[in-house]
Parts: structure tokens; sequence; C-alpha cells
């Protein structure tokens, strides 16, 4: 449960450390670390959207009597 919570507060982090790693990674790693390092951080990033959408899919729906700001109901048409 832990690992999932981390893995979707990460947010811009991710494609953050993949632009970074692209770009700079070859400097301090030998190529395949490097490359092995780019291919992990591109996996978590698309189980981290995967997971994300199914919970957006998954949510419940809202629901359908909409409040106004006086607090009165507006029926749909």
């Amino acid at each position: 449960m832990k690992a999932t919570v981390i893995l979707t507060n990460a947010g811009c982090l991710l494609p953050l450390l993949i632009i970074l790693n692209l770009f700079f990674g070859w400097i301090f790693l030998e190529a395949r670390y490097w490359l092995l390092l780019e291919a992990v951080l591109v996996l978590i990033f698309i189980l981290n959207s995967y997971i994300m959408a199914r919970r957006l899919l998954r949510s419940p729906r809202r629901n359908s009597s909409v409040i106004d700001v006086e607090g009165e109901i507006v029926e749909d048409k």
C-alpha cells in the first residue's frame, strides 16, 4: 500500500527525472546502466499513469442534483 502511495504522489517528478537522465545520465553512468535506468523510469511512469487512469475511471460519478450558490437545487432539463 505504501508503494502505491509513493508512486501516485510522484506527480511531475518522474518526467523531470526521465528528462534529466536522458540528457545528463550518460555523463555520470556507463551506457548500459544509463539505458537501464531510463527504461526503469519510463516503466514506472507508465505504471503510474495506468494507476491514475484506473483510479479516475473508478471514481464515483457526481450526483445529478446540482446545488447553486444560494443553496437551491437546480433541476436538469
